[in-house]
C-alpha cells in the first residue's frame, strides 16, 4: 500500500491521538521511497515522547508517603505555617495521592484565610471610619477570599477522606502561634486549644448512707478541672479517615455560611444608627436579595455537610484501633475529649442529623412555639403557632423585610398575647419569607435539644463549657 493511501497511522487506544501522516511530511517526501522510513522513525520518536510525558508514576508506598510528608508535618508541628504549606505543596506536585501532605495544606491554608480575612475586614472597618460608611465591597472581597479558600481545603481534606490508611498525629495545644493577632503569643494564645477538664467523673454519695441520702448513688457532679502546666491539657491526637470527614462537613457548613453571607446586599447597614436612634420617616429595614443562586447553593453544602457528618459517624462506629481518637467511639478508651461517649450519644447524633436533613427536604419543621420554649418559658405562648420551613426559605429565598414601625408597637405591647401574636406574626412572615409556614409536621429537634440541656443540667458542669465539647460532633 503505498504512502498516500495511508491516510491516518493511530497508536493504540489510550496512548495518543491519531496522527495525519500526510499533513505531517512535506510533498516531496511523499512522493519518494523514503515515506515509510520516515513513518516509522516519526511514530517511534512520538511514541517515545507521548509515552514519557503520559504514563502515571508507580503509585507511592505508604512507608514512603509518610516519609515525603514528614518534613511538611514537622513544620506544621513545630507552628512553621508557611514552610509547612510550601513543603506540603511540594510533596503533593510529585504525588497527588499523598494524604497526610493533603491535610497538612488543608490546615495551612484554612489558617492563612482566616488570618486574611480577619486582616482585611479589620481594614475594612478603619475605613469605615474616615468614610462615614461600611465599604461593603471590601468585606464582600475578605468574604469571597475565605469562601475560596475554604473550598480548596475541602479538595484537600477530600485527598485524605478518600485514603484507608490515613493518619497524622498533632498536637494542637502545641502551637506557638499569634491566633488573636495582638503582636505576640500570650496567654490566651496558649490556652486556646487547651483542655480544661478531663473528662473523669467525680461521684457524689460513695458511701452508703450518701446514697441513702442522695437516692442516687455514684450521681454524676462534673469533671475535675485540670491544672495549669498539667500534659494533659496539650493531648497529641492521632487524625483518621474518620476525621478526615469530620472536617469536611465542618467546612461544608462553613461555606454554607459564606454562601447565604454573600447572597444578600448589606448597604443597609449603613442606616443602623439612624434606625436604633433617630428613626425619622423609615418604616421598613430591607435586605435585598442579590443573589438566589447563593442560597441554593448554600442548601446544597448544607446537605453535603450532613453526607459527611453521617461518613464520620460511620468511620469512628467501624473503627477497631484505640489511639488518641480525636472523637472516640463507645467502645474506645484512648481520649482527652472530657465528654462522655456512649451508644446513646451516637444514636442521638443520627437523630439529629435525621431531623435536619427532614427539615431541608420541607418534610418537617421547626415549631416557632418550641424552639423558643428553649430559650424562655413565657415566650411561646405569645409566639404564633406557626413553623419554620427551612428547605423553603433555602430554596426559594427572598429580601429580609424588618418592618419598624411593627417592631415599635411590639414595645408598647407589653404582655397582651392578643396584641402581640398578630404583630409578630407580621414580623416573622417579613423577615422568614417563604420559611414562615402556618402548618406543618413538626420536627423533633426541639425536644431533643431539650433533653440534651436537661441531661447535661444534670452534671455539676455549665451547659456552656460542655456545648464548647459537643460541637466537636459538628
Amino acid at each position: 500500500m503505498g504512502c498516500e493511501s495511508r491516510r491516518r497511522v493511530s497508536y493504540a487506544p489510550g496512548v495518543s491521538p491519531a496522527i495525519d501522516l500526510p499533513r505531517v511530511l512535506p510533498p516531496r517526501t511523499r512522493r519518494d521511497g523514503v515515506c515509510p522510513a520516515l513513518a516509522a522513525a516519526l511514530l517511534a520518536l512520538a511514541a517515545l515522547c507521548l509515552g514519557c510525558g503520559g504514563a502515571a508514576p508507580p503509585a507511592r508506598s505508604p512507608t514512603e508517603r509518610a516519609a515525603d510528608a514528614a518534613p511538611a508535618v514537622a513544620a506544621l508541628a513545630a507552628s512553621r505555617f508557611d514552610q509547612a504549606a510550601t513543603l506540603a505543596e511540594e510533596t503533593l506536585a510529585r504525588d497527588g495521592g499523598n494524604a497526610r501532605a493533603a491535610v497538612v495544606r488543608a490546615i495551612t491554608r484554612y489558617q492563612a484565610a482566616g488570618k486574611r480575612l480577619a486582616t482585611e475586614l479589620e481594614a475594612a472597618t478603619d475605613a469605615a471610619r474616615g468614610l462615614g460608611h461600611l465599604d461593603h465591597e471590601a468585606g464582600r472581597a475578605a468574604w469571597q477570599h475565605f469562601a475560596d479558600a475554604l473550598a480548596a481545603v475541602d479538595g484537600e481534606l477530600a485527598v485524605a477522606a478518600n485514603a484507608a490508611d490515613f493518619s497524622l498525629e498533632l498536637c494542637l495545644a502545641c502551637w506557638e502561634h499569634d491566633w488573636n493577632q495582638s503582636g505576640e503569643v500570650d496567654d490566651r494564645d496558649r490556652r486556646l486549644f487547651e483542655l480544661e477538664y478531663d473528662g473523669q467523673d467525680e461521684q457524689a454519695g460513695q458511701d452508703e448512707q450518701a446514697g441513702q441520702d442522695d437516692g442516687r448513688a455514684g450521681r454524676r457532679t462534673g469533671t475535675r478541672r485540670l491544672e495549669a502546666g498539667d500534659p494533659r491539657r496539650r493531648p497529641t491526637f492521632r487524625f483518621d479517615t474518620g476525621d478526615a470527614e469530620w472536617a469536611r462537613a465542618m467546612v461544608a457548613f462553613q461555606r454554607a455560611a459564606m454562601e447565604l453571607l454573600l447572597a444578600y446586599r448589606w448597604a443597609e447597614l449603613d442606616r443602623l444608627p439612624m434606625v436604633f436612634g433617630r428613626r425619622g420617616s423609615l418604616e421598613k429595614f430591607i435586605i435585598p436579595l442579590g443573589d438566589a443562586g447563593r442560597v441554593r447553593r448554600a442548601h446544597r453544602l448544607i446537605l453535603e455537610g450532613l453526607t459527611h457528618a453521617d461518613r464520620c459517624r460511620a468511620a469512628y462506629l467501624a473503627e477497631t484501633d484505640d489511639d488518641r481518637e480525636w472523637v472516640p467511639n463507645p467502645r474506645q478508651r484512648s481520649y482527652a475529649m472530657p465528654l462522655a461517649v456512649d451508644q446513646a450519644l451516637y444514636q442521638t447524633w443520627a437523630d439529629i442529623l435525621g431531623d435536619v436533613r427532614r427539615m431541608l427536604r420541607s418534610e418537617e419543621g421547626l415549631s416557632l412555639r418550641a424552639l423558643a420554649g428553649l430559650m424562655d418559658d413565657e415566650l411561646p405562648a405569645l409566639l404564633p403557632d406557626a413553623y419554620l420551613d427551612l428547605g423553603a426559605l433555602l430554596r426559594e429565598p427572598t429580601t429580609v423585610t424588618l418592618d419598624l414601625v411593627r417592631l415599635e408597637q411590639l414595645d408598647h405591647a407589653g404582655k397582651d398575647k392578643a396584641k402581640l401574636q398578630p404583630l409578630l406574626e407580621a414580623l416573622l412572615r417579613g423577615v422568614l419569607g417563604s420559611g414562615y409556614a402556618a402548618k406543618m409536621k413538626p420536627s423533633p429537634l426541639p425536644s431533643r435539644l431539650a433533653r440534651i440541656q436537661r441531661e447535661l443540667d444534670l452534671g455539676g458542669d455549665t451547659l456552656e463549657r460542655k456545648l464548647r465539647y459537643l460541637i466537636w460532633l459538628n
